[in-house]
Formats: C-alpha cells, sequence, structure tokens
C-alpha cells in the first residue's frame, strides 16, 4: 500500500507539500495541486483519516438529521435527490456523512450529544419548523449548520422557491380558464405547507378571483393516505359547487385526489384539472401523468453542501436563506376549459 512518502518521491514535492494538498489547504498553486493529485490517483494512496484528523484537528466528518416522524426520512425520494447532490459535493472537499438521531446503541441521547459523539464538523438538517422544540439544543449550539427544508432563527437555509411553485401552479391553471380553483394545502407548520398556502391566497386576491374557504383543505401530513382524508373533505364541503381545478401542494395528494374524483365518476382532465407539486416519481407513472411543479434537489443538495464547507472553514458568517428556483412540468392531468 503506498503512503504519503511515496507520493512525495514520485511526484517530486515535500510531504509537507502533499499533505496540505490532502488537507485541502491554502497555498498550494493549481498546477502543484493537480500533479499531487495525479500522483496519489496513479499510486492508489488512500490517505489515512486518523493521521489527517491529529494533524487537522477535524474529523471531516458531517451529520445529517433527519425527522422521520413525517414519512420524509432517507428513502423518501426528495430527501434522497438532496443528499445525493449534497454527498457528491461534500465528498470533493474530502468530508464523509454519517447520520444522527437520538439513539447509541439501546441508550436514548439528544441529537446534539450525538453529534458531540460523532465529533462531527457540522450537521444539515432535513427537517421542518414542526420540529422546532425536539431539536432545540442543537439549533442553539455553536456547531455550523445549513437547513434544507425548515427556516430557523440564525441558520442559513437552501430551500426551493416555494412562492415561485405556487405561482407556476396556479397561473398553469388560470392560463387554462380555470376560475373556480381548490388547495390541498400540506401542514401549515412546515414551511413549504405555509408559503404555498400564502401564494395561493395572494394569487386568489390579485387575480380577483372570489375567496372561497370551502375550497381550501390542509392535510395533516405529507402523506398519500392525509391526501386521501383530505380529499374526500374537500367533496363534503363543495358538493353543491365543485372547483374545476384543485391545486395539491404536494404530488402524493394529487395521486389522491385523482384516484377518488374518478371513482366518484369525475374524468380527469376534462372534469376537474389537478396538479401537483414536486415531481415524485409518482407523479410520472400513475394515469393520467400530474402536471407539477420540479424541485432542483441535487441543486438544492449542493448548494447546502457549498454553504456548510464555507461555515465550517469560517470563509463566511452567513445566516441567508437561498431560494432555488423551480419549474413547471406539463402532463396530462390539466385541462383548457371549454
Amino acid at each position: 500500500m503506498a503512503t504519503i512518502y511515496d507520493v512525495s518521491r514520485e511526484s517530486g514535492f515535500s510531504v509537507s507539500t502533499v499533505s496540505k494538498v490532502i488537507n485541502n489547504y491554502k497555498g498550494v498553486n493549481k498546477e502543484t495541486s493537480a500533479l499531487v493529485k495525479q500522483t496519489i490517483k496513479e499510486l492508489g494512496f488512500v490517505p489515512n483519516n486518523t493521521a489527517r484528523t491529529l494533524a487537522t484537528q477535524k474529523s471531516w466528518l458531517i451529520g445529517i438529521v433527519f425527522a422521520e416522524e413525517q414519512g420524509m426520512g432517507i428513502m423518501h425520494p426528495h430527501y434522497s435527490g438532496i443528499l445525493q447532490g449534497f454527498k457528491m459535493v461534500a465528498g470533493g472537499y474530502g468530508y464523509d456523512i454519517v447520520f444522527i438521531n437520538n439513539f447509541l446503541g439501546e441508550k436514548k441521547i439528544s441529537f446534539l450529544e450525538h453529534c458531540k459523539y460523532r465529533n462531527v464538523d457540522g450537521v444539515l438538517l432535513a427537517l421542518n419548523n414542526s420540529f422546532l422544540e425536539q431539536f432545540k439544543d442543537l439549533l442553539d449550539a455553536p456547531l455550523p449548520k445549513v437547513s434544507v427544508e425548515g427556516i430557523f432563527p440564525g441558520v442559513p437555509s437552501v430551500i426551493s422557491d416555494n412562492a415561485m411553485a405556487a405561482n407556476q401552479s396556479l397561473k398553469h391553471l388560470y392560463m387554462l380558464g380555470h376560475r373556480k380553483i381548490a388547495i390541498l394545502a400540506g401542514p401549515q407548520d412546515t414551511v413549504s405547507g405555509s408559503e404555498r398556502f400564502k401564494e395561493y391566497r395572494r394569487f386568489i386576491r390579485e387575480n380577483n378571483l372570489e375567496w372561497n374557504p370551502k375550497y381550501c383543505v390542509e392535510a395533516s401530513k405529507y402523506s398519500r393516505e392525509a391526501g386521501l382524508e383530505a380529499v374526500n373533505i374537500l367533496f363534503q364541503q363543495c358538493w353543491d359547487e365543485f372547483p374545476t381545478a384543485i391545486y395539491a401542494t404536494y404530488d402524493e395528494y394529487a395521486s389522491g385526489a385523482i384516484e377518488i374524483l374518478r371513482k366518484r365518476g369525475f374524468r380527469i382532465p376534462e372534469d376537474v384539472s389537478v396538479i401537483g407539486n414536486d415531481d415524485l416519481p409518482v407523479a410520472s407513472y400513475v394515469s393520467p401523468g400530474i402536471t407539477t411543479i420540479r424541485q432542483d434537489r441535487e441543486q438544492i443538495g449542493a448548494q447546502a453542501a457549498r454553504l456548510l464547507v464555507e461555515i465550517m472553514e469560517k470563509k463566511t458568517g452567513s445566516t441567508e436563506t437561498i431560494r432555488i428556483p423551480t419549474k413547471l412540468i406539463v402532463r396530462e392531468s390539466t385541462f383548457r376549459m371549454p
């Protein structure tokens, strides 16, 4: 197995210079860095992480914190896409990731205690504001952190532009001639749920559409089951004057709406247009395909990784919220009014 001394000898640079390249130190010019990295690749040299930790006084670990209670953990396509982008960029800076929970073996501990046990250099928060109390000690700790879901005081965030997403959905329906538009809103104690509903209210007001509270239903959580329940409530509220279009702020809500509408004899999209949000896999494999809004999840993850590394390396003290643009994806579930 090649050593750092082999890399030094083959590249012609000192052990100190090779070490600086490995540990991403400043002060090494691009040409030298490129030659050292090429030698490392040719020799198949793998740095010793223990030695690197001792030399840099860093663990080179980033903790990932999920809130599984909403059914939106690592296996969910939304977070897996974000994590893919995050891991690619963080890995390029030399960092590994570790998942943080509130157990150590069979012992229950706080998330902050687990972060301290793992000695992570920073944390990616993939949880919404409804879990504020559960993670308060972690949020208050001076540990560098970036959020990709909630917006917390003093913590920088990288999230989709929810107002843009809602506006793109509603404008699409409006341009198709729809004036009676219902909303299946996400939980209002989440950033995405509240921001998308706020834009819905603004759009209704600014386009001089009639405000009908019967057209507004809040789902209890982000799940297909909650969406089915919300659609049934909408039917109960609007049986005498049903909307011509439904803005479902989550694709699983849209999928559930289409299922129930069909069971009740509606044609999709001829009788009722349905538009979703997020462009989850379900949007493309159900029939009809769901018109939806695509989040650039990998870009969210990549941007969050860059920002977190900058904070960990003391290059920025930013606490801003970065909004990533969304894109309308038109499929078969929306239809122009006759």
